[in-house]
């Protein structure tokens, strides 16, 4: 795995938690909003899981966030 691609990862999962945080979701309603499991949510934030790009607009909009600012 090259550097940006671990740091995007990172940023990603990092982004997620705190988009999720700041609107005082769980992840088991973060999950709900985006129609994903929370195993999925749960994967993701801890970076076991890469989204697609499907699951990505997904969450981006229940954080009411544009998907590339999950990215940056």
């Amino acid at each position: 795995m090259t550097s940006s691609t671990s740091k995007t990862k990172e940023a990603l999962k990092d982004n997620i938690i705190k988009y999720r945080k700041k609107l005082n979701l769980t992840q088991v309603q973060l999950g709900v909003w985006a129609g994903l499991t929370v195993d999925t949510v749960r994967s993701i934030e801890m970076g076991r899981r890469v989204p697609s790009l499907d699951t990505l607009c997904k969450l981006a909009d229940a954080l009411k966030v544009e998907p590339y600012e999950l990215l940056k």
